[in-house]
């Protein structure tokens, strides 16, 4: 799970995957978390300056990386 701080309001969105939409017609890239939209750019071009836009504006906080053995000891294996 990833956890970004929008650096304009801090507020906090957490999930994990993103995406990144440009719309071809007004140009309007829109970036999702988990399916939620979390930010809009109405001077993207392409999907590379709206990355790139989002990272101007937002910080990763957290990064979690989940651990499909954390739950069972090296002992239940045997």
């Amino acid at each position: 799970m990833k956890i970004f701080e929008d650096q304009n309001t801090s507020e906090k969105f957490d999930g994990e995957e993103l995406e990144f939409f440009i719309d071809d017609l007004t140009c309007i890239g829109e970036v999702y978390l988990d399916g939620n939209l979390i930010f809009q750019s109405a001077d993207s071009i392409d999907e590379e300056s709206l990355e790139v836009e989002f990272y101007n504006n937002f910080v990763i906080i957290a990064e979690e990386t989940k651990d499909l053995f954390e739950h069972y000891e090296e002992d239940d294996w045997e």
